[in-house]
């Protein structure tokens, strides 16, 4: 729950967005008896007009929890300023 309550701060703000941009290598994901072909991914946080790029690959099933840390890192930076 504490990841929605960030994502929304920030979206409600229009100043802090993160997300997924790929990259050139693949690998591959079995799901199932499926396996796909996918990109890794980079991610890029936007504040305000400075866009930051990662320099960390992750790959895309796993890129969830990354974007929830980082939300939730700039939403508690925010509430010890405003105490």
């Amino acid at each position: 729950m504490e990841c929605l309550e960030a994502f929304s701060w920030a979206l409600k703000g229009n100043h802090l967005r993160v997300y997924p941009i790929t990259t050139k290598e693949n690998y591959t994901h079995k799901v199932g008896k499926k396996t796909n072909n996918l990109s890794y991914v980079k991610l890029v946080v936007e504040i305000g007009n400075a866009k930051h790029l990662g320099t960390a690959i992750y790959k895309q099933h796993e890129i969830s929890d990354k974007v929830c840390e980082i939300y939730l890192h700039y939403y508690n930076t925010h509430l010890t300023k405003t105490k």
